[in-house]
């Protein structure tokens, strides 16, 4: 016994002496030239609807394997009609140029039940490189959420091989020509159903690539869901 807590104790004093620091650096944001500025608008509703009031941070976030630092370095308000902007000055230790370094994250906070994320629900925004004097426009398309419930039909004409791919696809964050978020199921013999979260008040589009005998085909089906609406969806294979 006197060996394991020997044997411990080192791991112990690893863990106690890791830590995290969350520090503000919102005077940077009077900064007297050179400034970093995110600005754009935030909007719903593909894009019809601006966001107004949604609370928007920009941190800056490094971490190993002992410890991790959060440092604030903006927040801001969105306007009326969605608009808004962060302005900062970059450290010099935010200015090296190395993604284990940090990290610039812009969050926003949000009804996590009203609207859909797609990687974090609070995420946004990264950026690996940054620099100073520089102002990035960004119009990011926020959606309303909803569930799509996927059921697979005539599964007894699949083979041991045969499958459907079933991607949901719609404007989401960034606006660019391919879009950010694009979640993806796939449906075999065994896996009959799934359910996966979609825009609302826009068009998805519903792609099924279905794999047969070694063979590729695919469809597109286009719905509109409103607000908190559970769709049922069936898919012949």
């Amino acid at each position: 016994m006197k060996n394991k807590l020997f044997l411990l104790l080192p791991l112990l004093l690893l863990l106690l002496s890791s830590c995290h620091t969350q520090t503000d650096d919102f005077i940077s944001k009077h900064c007297p030239g050179s400034c970093t500025v995110i600005k754009g608008k935030l909007t719903t509703d593909d894009r019809s609807t601006p966001l107004a009031g949604v609370k928007l941070e920009v941190n800056w976030v490094t971490r190993d394997i002992f410890s991790s630092l959060l440092r604030r370095k903006a927040i801001t308000t969105t306007d009326a009609n969605g608009n808004f902007e962060l302005r900062f000055l970059l450290r010099e230790d935010e200015l090296v140029r190395d993604y284990n370094n940090g990290v610039f994250v812009v969050n926003a906070q949000i009804d996590q039940s009203k609207y859909l994320g797609c990687r974090f629900y609070e995420h946004l925004l990264t950026y690996d490189k940054l620099s100073r004097d520089t102002t990035i426009i960004v119009n990011y398309n926020l959606p309303h959420r909803a569930s799509l419930y996927l059921q697979a039909l005539n599964t007894s004409a699949m083979s041991t091989g045969d499958a459907m791919l079933v991607s949901a696809i719609f404007d989401y964050g960034e606006a660019g020509p391919a879009p950010n978020c694009i979640p993806t199921v796939s449906m075999d013999i065994r896996n009959t159903e799934a359910a996966i979260l979609v825009a609302a008040n826009q068009d998805v589009i519903i792609r099924t690539v279905r794999r047969k005998n070694g063979v590729e085909t695919t469809t597109n089906e286009v719905v509109r869901l409103t607000p908190g609406q559970n769709l049922h969806h069936q898919l012949s294979f």
